[in-house]
């Protein structure tokens, strides 16, 4: 056995060099039946069983032919410009003088396809096995999965595994998944072409978004409606249909707030006891400004024709034709709309939720204002 570090030849048994003291490390055994690698001073194989104490020579060639043990990765030749294949008489003439065969044709590695554990298959470069291996140090046990292959490294944390290391840092592999923490299920996913449970979220939560901007564009374009609500708590008109009716809506209105401060000045004489006369002056000052202020809860209803409210104070009909303009905001809208000069909030609107369909997939949100919006500009435009 070589040293690694000086060069020195060491005897086989030998587990530490003879000049330098250098630990010597042990190459992995290669079972001669199946071509699996086992760790260093393994007795059997841990594939297939055989024995690894007692290697054979290889015979020679026989003229019987033996059934070959299937490999542990699919290869398939590469093909010739000739599309014929060699038979075995070819084969045999292919030899030289003197036995010599012809050098073997090329081959092509093709990653197995099927339901592989991960510990199978390294999920990093598809071409070797995990070797499991155990570091034990003075205060505690690591438990390793290592692919001596391209280097990668999966630590055991629990009932999951850490993907540590490899030999190539810019591979998109490690950029991909360095030092994520993924349960045995998730690495078998990742080794057959799936992906993570994160990344699975991360692309619902997309397709959700994608989904939800694409309702509210319809609801906002027209192309779109919400569906008509029966026995709506109001009489409707000829040709009209309520498609949303939300209960527990705020309506608010800016009014007008005036405070005072003011304030005594001045000096204060004392003539006796519990008698004093205060010589200066008391001045005030008086500020008006708006401010939102409830007027009412109700009853918030949205037809093809107008906009509802209907509260135990106060009861207000809109006319979509006679609507300025829509502010959206997170939890209601602002309405502005011709021959009135206050603006009008409904609020608590996202109390609420709507559900959608798009794409085949279903989706439940909160009503929030901007969807609202959506529907009353959507109304409008069917006008």
């Amino acid at each position: 056995m070589k040293c690694k570090q000086c060069g020195t030849e060491n005897p086989e048994e030998a587990r530490f060099c003879m000049e330098c003291g250098m630990e010597l490390e042990k190459e992995a055994e290669t079972c001669p039946s199946c071509g699996t690698l086992n760790p260093p001073n393994s007795k059997f194989c841990n594939e297939c069983g055989i024995s690894l104490i007692e290697k054979e020579e290889p015979q020679k060639k026989s003229e019987s032919t033996e059934i070959p043990r299937k490999p542990p990765f699919e290869i398939h030749e590469v093909e010739d410009d000739d599309d014929s294949e060699p038979s075995d008489e070819a084969s045999e003439a292919d030899k030289i003088d003197g036995g010599t065969p012809v050098e073997t044709k090329q081959v092509e590695y093709i990653p197995p396809t099927g339901s592989e554990s991960w510990r199978e298959l390294c999920p990093a470069c598809n071409h070797a096995p995990l070797t499991p291996k155990t570091y034990k140090g003075i205060l505690s046990t690591t438990n390793l999965l290592e692919c001596d292959y391209c280097g990668a490294v999966f630590e055991e944390k629990g009932s999951k595994y850490k993907f540590k290391a490899i030999y190539d840092i810019s591979s998109e592999f490690w950029k991909r998944y360095g030092r994520k923490t993924l349960t045995e299920g998730e690495w078998t996913r990742i080794t057959h072409g799936g992906i993570s449970d994160e990344e699975k979220q991360i692309l619902e939560q997309k397709a959700s978004q994608d989904d939800l901007v694409s309702f509210v564009n319809k609801l906002n374009s027209g192309t779109g409606n919400l569906s008509v609500i029966p026995n709506p708590p109001i009489i409707l008109k000829k040709g009209e249909e309520a498609c949303v009716v939300l209960s527990g809506v705020n309506l608010l209105e800016p009014r007008a707030v005036r405070q005072t401060r003011g304030g005594y000045a001045g000096p204060t004489i004392r003539v006796a006891k519990g008698v004093s006369f205060r010589m200066g002056s008391v001045s005030a000052r008086s500020e008006s400004h708006e401010e939102l202020r409830k007027i009412d809860q109700g009853t918030f209803v949205l037809t093809n024709k107008r906009m509802i409210f209907i509260g135990a104070k106060r009861t207000t009909n809109i006319d979509l034709r006679k609507i300025i303009s829509i502010t959206a905001y997170k939890d209601g809208i602002a309405s502005q709309r011709e021959n009135k000069q206050k603006t009008e909030y409904f609020t608590a609107l996202d109390r609420h939720s709507v559900t959608f369909t798009i794409n085949g997939r279903t989706h439940s949100v909160p009503f929030t204002g901007l969807i609202m919006k959506a529907a009353v500009e959507g109304k409008i435009r069917q006008i």
